[in-house]
């Protein structure tokens, strides 16, 4: 007794120790998931911050080459200076219109720093910036610079600003972007990585240019705006002493994490990410929670399951003796069937073997006859001179050959199903190969009205010239009867180490629910009534036999109304390849003719000045007799740019008809078909390049 009792004290003390690893191994476990997972979310945080700096670094990019862009065309085509309101003002929006949505307005302004033209006003306020840094900044010979944030004076709201020296000597004056900041918040909002979140750009001195927050703020809560110190205001001032970094960092408080980014190619600005501390561990505890319920429950299933587990021995037991007796009736059910399925088997051969007999000594037996027939039928037609009897002996001729096209068929494949075929395998070169199915289809094909063309390849295959002859032959004959008035094209196409022969026809082609019978005997699709004339469907299942003999399958690609391609694939004799490979030189590009069909497209110097730099020549006619010449005497490639309205006058409608190239045409423009590729306003470089290089 005291044995059973130490012994089951000891089975508690285990069971006890196997609990306290248990837990412990969970608790360790937890605590290093806890670090995994702060570890990552944080990582989260930091590409997100790494996003949006990209995009505003991406998006100030973008205003800068509009920046560069515009003074370029400033500086060169010169008289800004003397530009009435309305037309700098018109000048200025439609460069805004193809901008960025990040632009607020486009201004420029003279070198004492007065206001002269603006995107939004044609009548702009009379301010003077002449105070501002980056103005300053320019005077004294800077190429560029920005500013911000601060309160614009044209919009009363909070702005920051990139701007370009004008002048190439001396300082003319200032051309300037006011950036809405709203874009960046947007932006900030819909990539937000958590609900409750605080995300700033600042510049160099920790000024906020631009803000957003968790919609649900605490009540805490410091008010921020444009201009203030992030330190200050965000977190409620838990970073106030965080000295200034412009470099990527991450610091934490006791209840918050800041995470430092720079922005790309703008080293005085970076952003700002406050994210609470316990939204990191957040799904953690969630999961923590979730684990220890679990865990309870399994143990309370594990009771469970142990009584259940006894209880289903007991029924597997049973189930086994059921089982085993099942089993040896099925081995008797199994035998029984097997025999019945051989001697069905053994039927069908049998069949099979009976019927391929009798079409074998069928048509053997009817080939004399038939011989004599047509002997009789060319004595006939010497001795005959009525024309009528002509006529009639003709039909009779014409019979007797479909039968007898017909009963070679039946011949052929009873011989491919009886006897043991071994292919003569020898070299044989494609290009003979091909003559003499030229030679032998042409006439023929030229009967039906049918094109029959061959594209040979010099390359040597050892294969049964006599069975690849007739497969081939067989796949023309079919080919020109489905392809009246059409064309079939034979022709050999390279693949690494072998030969692809395709049969092409443009007839009317195979619908899907047919392709996989149309190899079977006796099947024909446009034939239901069975015409004579027509054959008896074998010619494909010969080819099919033959190809299997060949060791090659053949395909089938087609579709209603699209033609056919049957092809097979062979092998060629190494080291027998002999097509050689001739270098072809790139075809020379062609000039670009450039007309401005309304007379008021703003780009055609700037869409000139592009294409010369893709290696085009461009020419650019008076008028449209001029046009008319240029595209007479040389191969050209005419743009017309017509956006002035959506209707084309006859004569350029008649220059593209004769001419096919590119129409240019304002946004929304239906226009019919005009012979040429239409692209409509504004238009991408990069599709208009790829369109132009397709047409030549």
């Amino acid at each position: 007794m005291a044995q059973k009792i130490f012994s089951g004290s000891s089975a508690l003390v285990v069971a006890g120790l196997a609990v306290l690893m248990l837990t412990g191994i969970l608790a360790l476990d937890q605590y290093f998931s806890r670090e995994k997972a702060y570890a990552l979310n944080l990582r989260h945080i930091e590409q997100n911050d790494r996003m949006f700096a990209e995009h505003v670094g991406r998006s100030l990019d973008s205003v800068d080459i509009l920046l560069d862009e515009m003074r370029i065309a400033l500086q060169e085509g010169g008289g800004w200076q003397h530009w009435s309101a309305a037309t700098g003002h018109q000048s200025l929006k439609t460069r805004l219109s193809r901008s960025l949505p990040q632009v607020r307005h486009l201004l420029i302004f003279d070198a004492d720093g007065n206001q002269r033209h603006t995107s939004f006003a044609e009548a702009p306020p009379q301010i003077n910036i002449r105070d501002r840094p980056y103005f300053v900044s320019l005077a004294r010979g800077a190429e560029r610079a920005d500013y911000g944030p601060y309160v614009g004076r044209n919009s009363n709201l909070p702005t920051y600003a990139l701007a370009r020296r004008l002048g190439r000597d001396s300082f003319e004056g200032a051309l300037v972007v006011a950036l809405e900041p709203v874009y960046f918040e947007e932006f900030c909002r819909s990539s937000r990585p958590y609900g409750d979140f605080e995300t700033a750009l600042v510049n160099a001195e920790g000024r906020i240019v631009t803000l957003c927050r968790s919609l649900n703020t605490a009540d805490d809560q410091l008010p921020a705006r444009a201009g203030d110190d992030y330190r200050q205001v965000l977190a409620g001032g838990a970073f106030a002493t965080l000295p200034l970094n412009m470099n990527r960092s991450t610091h934490e408080s006791g209840s918050f994490v800041a995470t430092t980014e720079p922005v790309p190619g703008h080293s005085n600005l970076r952003v700002i990410n406050i994210t609470p501390r316990a939204l990191l561990t957040q799904e953690w505890r969630q999961q923590a929670w979730r684990t220890a319920l679990l865990s309870g429950l399994a143990l309370l299933t594990l009771l469970v399951a142990g009584l259940l587990i006894r209880r289903q021995l007991q029924q597997l037991a049973v189930v086994t003796h059921e089982l085993r007796r099942s089993h040896e009736t099925l081995e008797l059910r199994v035998e029984n069937a097997t025999r019945e399925l051989e001697t069905r088997r053994n039927e069908a051969l049998r069949l099979a073997d009976a019927k391929a007999r009798f079409f074998a000594a069928a048509s053997h037996d009817l080939r004399q006859p038939l011989h004599a027939l047509q002997l009789f039928l060319a004595d006939l037609t010497r001795v005959t001179n009525d024309p009528e009897q002509k006529v009639l002996v003709e039909r009779i001729e014409s019979a007797s050959r479909s039968i007898a096209g017909q009963l070679r068929s039946l011949l052929d494949i009873s011989r491919l199903d009886m006897a043991n075929i071994t292919p003569e395998r020898k070299h044989v070169a494609l290009q003979t190969l091909f003559s003499q199915l030229a030679d032998t289809y042409t006439v023929p094909a030229e009967a039906r009205g049918v094109r029959l063309l061959f594209r040979p390849r010099e390359v040597l295959l050892e294969t049964d010239p006599a069975l690849l002859t007739r497969l081939l032959g067989n796949l023309i004959d079919n080919a020109i009867k489905f392809s009246p008035k059409g064309t079939v094209l034979v022709s050999a196409r390279w693949r690494r180490n072998a030969v692809r022969i395709e049969v092409r026809d443009n007839g009317a082609g195979i619908p899907p629910e047919h392709q996989t019978e149309i190899f079977d005997e006796f099947f024909q699709i446009e034939n239901r009534a069975r015409d004579p004339n027509a054959g008896l469907g074998l010619g494909l299942a010969i080819a099919h036999r033959i190809a299997r003999l060949l060791g090659a399958n053949i395909s089938l690609r087609s579709a209603k109304g699209h033609g056919s391609v049957f092809a097979l694939t062979l092998p060629v004799v190494a080291g027998k390849v002999m097509a050689p490979v001739v270098a072809q030189e790139s075809p020379a590009i062609p000039p670009l003719l450039l007309l401005d069909a309304g007379g008021r497209w703003e780009n055609t110097d700037d869409l000139a000045e592009r294409a010369r730099r893709w290696g085009y020549e461009v020419i650019v006619p008076n008028t449209i007799s001029d046009a008319w010449r240029a595209l007479d005497d040389s191969r050209c490639i005419p743009v017309i740019l017509h956006t002035e309205s959506c209707q084309l006058s006859a004569e350029y409608q008649s220059l593209l008809h004769r001419h096919p190239g590119v129409l240019i045409t304002a946004a929304g423009c239906n226009m019919p078909e005009q012979g040429a590729y239409h692209l409509s306003e504004p238009v991408k470089p990069a599709r208009l390049r790829a369109l132009l290089r397709s047409l030549h």
